[in-house]
């Protein structure tokens, strides 16, 4: 996105970008913004200017672009002047989403992926390159497969390493999964089958990601399942709003228990934006705590979650991997429920979860490296 024309007006400035879209800057929003050294730091980004010292009436008398810094001077109404960068203005008004170098693919029995995201383990473990097409699928997918991979808890750790430290929870950092381990009392150490959910619903930050790599299988059955949240939720929006509607207000809490443990916190079942776009599916009926309504909003609730649950179990929106020793899985616990079908025999994974702004960080600065921009 570059900026094409700026203009006084109004006492602050109207911007218009190539693309034809306009934005008006009002001059006290732009002097709260500047970005030269003395208004904000050039290391952290922090803000250096007082906003609350600003004066109410400060106007800007003139703008000049300087197109070789890809600044705009600002000339105030108090003979002062300060800088702000086209770039600054682009992190106000244009979201990540639209500067992406991937687009989000949905995938449902509406929309069916023609072949699975995957990428070679080496391919990530190699190059930063790698290692953006990795997360790049995954933003795009919101999972993808690895291929080759190290079988082993050293691999599994090699590689959630190039996103970034897993995140902690009572799990551990990292953690076998098998129907063999006893020190958890959860439905995810069975061998039964598990229906579509998101993880950690009982935690406030609940993970963003969330890895399995397949150290061991010698059995029948177990594959992995995957559900696209984020199309189930863009096909309510559009063929039952209200009950859309209604899962973005009602918060539905979530909790785990065991000895010495109990986790709670709550929030809806989709979860958007500023923007109003899609942020966040949370949906684990095995772990919902409980909760009480009014009888009129709880009728709309268990309407509106009955559907969201008809979908997520209708096996047309299923995608089935068996993950074999070899294979990794990776997705977006945002976005993306997950469950397995049950299984005799063994079936050892060796995982993790990642946090959310960790991840989102990890992308933004391979983008920025990559000469892509980010904003």
């Amino acid at each position: 996105m570059q900026l094409d024309t700026i203009s006084v007006s109004r006492g602050g400035v109207n911007v218009s970008w190539d693309n034809g879209v306009q934005h008006f800057f009002s001059a006290f929003w732009l002097r709260d913004h500047c970005d030269d050294p003395a208004s904000q730091d050039p290391n952290t980004r922090q803000r250096l200017v007082d906003t609350f010292a600003i004066a109410p009436d400060i106007t800007v008398s003139n703008a000049v672009l300087d197109n070789q810094s890809r600044c705009i001077e600002l000339h105030w109404n108090d003979d002062t002047r300060n800088t702000i960068s086209v770039a600054q203005l682009q992190r106000a008004v244009f979201s990540e989403r639209e500067s992406s170098a991937s687009e989000h693919h949905y995938w449902s029995a509406a929309r069916v992926l023609e072949s699975l995201p995957e990428i070679p383990y080496n391919d990530v473990l190699a190059s930063e390159q790698g290692t953006l097409q990795w997360l790049e699928l995954i933003e795009r997918y919101g999972f993808a497969l690895l291929s080759d991979t190290d079988a082993s808890e050293q691999g599994t750790k090699a590689l959630g390493e190039r996103i970034s430290p897993a995140q902690r929870t009572i799990f551990g950092a990292y953690w076998p999964l098998s129907a063999d381990l006893s020190e958890h009392e959860d439905s995810a150490y069975t061998t039964q089958t598990l229906l579509p959910h998101t993880d950690g619903t009982y935690y406030h930050n609940a993970a963003g990601l969330q890895m399995f790599n397949c150290l061991e299988f010698d059995g029948t059955g177990g594959e992995s399942v995957l559900v696209d949240g984020f199309a189930i939720a863009n096909e309510m929006k559009e063929q039952c709003p209200e009950h859309f509607d209604t899962l973005c207000s009602v918060s539905v809490p979530g909790q785990y228990l065991e000895p010495g443990v109990h986790l709670y916190a709550e929030r809806p079942v989709i979860r958007l934006n500023s923007r109003g776009e899609l942020q966040q599916v949370s949906f684990n009926n095995y772990d919902r705590a409980p909760m009480h309504r009014n009888e009129d909003a709880l009728d709309a609730f268990y309407q509106a979650y009955a559907e969201f649950n008809r979908r997520s179990i209708d096996q047309a929106n299923w995608l089935k991997i068996p993950l074999r020793t070899g294979m990794a899985l990776i997705f977006d616990n945002w976005r993306c429920m997950h469950g397995r079908m049950g299984y005799s025999g063994t079936r050892t994974f060796y995982g993790c979860y990642h946090n959310r702004a960790d991840y989102e960080s990890r992308l933004r600065t391979l983008r920025q490296t990559s000469g892509q921009q980010a904003l």
